[in-house]
């Protein structure tokens, strides 16, 4: 589970997990990019990534989101 507070803008570049994904936007806007299609993600707005597929994202600052990750994310010493 991870809590984000972005600060400035920002974008992540196309990338794969091998783990499902579920966001949820609390505020603000993220605009994830699957396929080169552009699906805002609202604030109350969720979306699930389903292992396997190449996303991105673009965030403007003072988004805040929750993201849920299945199976292995880290090891933890």
């Amino acid at each position: 589970m991870a809590f984000w507070t972005c600060s400035d803008d920002a974008a992540s570049g196309e990338h794969v997990h091998d783990y499902d994904e579920y966001m949820l936007v609390v505020q603000g806007c993220y605009m994830l990019i699957i396929n080169g299609k552009r699906i805002p993600i609202n604030a109350g707005e969720e979306y699930f990534i389903a292992r396997g597929v190449a996303h991105a994202g673009e965030v403007v600052a003072g988004t805040r989101t929750i993201h849920a990750f299945g199976g292995h994310r880290a090891d933890r010493e």
